[in-house]
């Protein structure tokens, strides 16, 4: 009888720990999602308020981006 009681509790260790494994897998999973939203949110925000093209022009141009087709050359200051 203890035998079988030991066999029953070895065969359920497994299928637990999968469990808990999933559960912890799941609680990652949401903490991304939620970081990609709030990524996504800031994204929006950022991309709305830059406004006209103009604008969103003007804040590529700061960053060093170019139209394709375009020569990059720097002004040296001195």
């Amino acid at each position: 009888m203890i035998g079988i009681v030991v066999v029953l509790a070895v065969l359920f260790v497994q299928p637990i720990r999968a469990y808990r494994s999933a559960q912890e897998e799941l609680e990652r999973a949401k903490v991304e999602l939620r970081e990609a939203r709030a990524f996504k949110q800031r994204a929006v925000e950022e991309r709305d308020a830059l406004g006209t093209r103009e604008m969103l022009v003007r804040e590529a141009r700061r960053r060093g981006y170019i139209f394709p087709g375009e020569t990059p050359f720097s002004v040296g200051e001195g």
